[in-house]
């Protein structure tokens, strides 16, 4: 049998602390943004050379 627990924090920053947060948060989001960016390039462009004729073995490779 799997038991899982949950546990809340309440968090009291300073505000020096919440700005540091918000750039952490901002700076993962980019980063998110960056990749789904990324993503959706590769996948166009393999969409494109299909439309061109190119062998699956001649697409771009994909990602992973």
């Amino acid at each position: 049998m799997i038991v899982t627990h949950a546990y809340r924090f309440a968090l009291d920053p300073t505000p020096g602390q919440v700005g540091a947060l918000l750039r952490h948060a901002g700076a993962a989001r980019v980063a998110f943004n960056w990749g789904i960016a990324q993503v959706k390039a590769n996948l166009g462009q393999r969409e494109a050379e299909r439309s061109y004729g190119i062998a699956e073995d001649g697409l771009t490779p994909s990602f992973g």
